[in-house]
């Protein structure tokens, strides 16, 4: 009953996300819109929206930025464009790096990721407290990124198995490095020779569109 239950949340994150990309689509336009598509220049580094998005609920935080390709980046996907940072906020505002997800030029996404500290100047918090926000987890905006806010949501609870697992792979790897290096927790947390602990892959729409084959057999 609860492997049914999960296929079920699955399966509906799944038609979700891909009817509001569908829905862009049909407008000529892709997932990258509602992030930049007003904005009258784009700018490297720059945060879209400028001053993020958070949650009714004042949980959750993200935005959407790109690095200078021209910078070498061996952790960034050979096809990036950009990427959105999604945080964990404490009630203080105190934000926690949940996940990354790095989108093509045709706002399609290519993987998750997970982020060393340094990279956003995070609090950290460890892979079994993050795993924990999985189970119903949503996003609900006001506003031009209401709908980015649902897509977002919905990619989350569709890829809730491998991001808890990605982000245990996380810890396990800042753990390895701390041994084989001699580090501290949070001397690892600053070695700037690792911005990315760990990444899964994404198959867009594939993944969906096999979720939705394999809950149909």
């Amino acid at each position: 009953m609860a492997a049914l239950a999960s296929h079920d949340v699955t399966g509906r994150a799944a038609h979700g996300a891909l009817a509001r990309q569908l829905r862009l689509a049909r407008q000529g336009r892709s997932m990258l819109f509602p992030f930049i598509g007003r904005s009258a220049r784009f700018e490297i580094w720059a945060h879209y929206p400028r001053h993020d998005a958070i949650d009714t609920s004042g949980r959750w935080q993200f935005y959407f930025h790109a690095h200078d390709r021209s910078e070498p980046d061996s952790a960034r996907h050979p096809q990036e464009h950009g990427h959105i940072h999604l945080f964990r906020r404490s009630p203080q505002g105190k934000l926690t790096h949940f996940a990354g997800l790095a989108l093509d030029a045709r706002g399609l996404p290519l993987c998750w990721f997970a982020t060393n500290q340094w990279v956003t100047g995070e609090r950290w918090a460890d892979a079994s407290s993050l795993g924990r926000e999985l189970p119903g987890f949503e996003l609900r905006l006001r506003g031009p990124l209401s709908g980015a806010g649902l897509w977002l949501g919905d990619m989350v609870r569709f890829y809730a198995a491998p991001l808890r697992q990605m982000l245990l792979q996380r810890d396990q790897a800042l753990e390895r490095h701390c041994t084989r290096h001699r580090q501290t927790r949070a001397q690892a947390w600053a070695d700037r020779r690792v911005a990315v602990w760990s990444s899964h892959p994404v198959n867009w729409p594939h993944d969906a569109l096999l979720a939705a084959g394999s809950l149909t057999q």
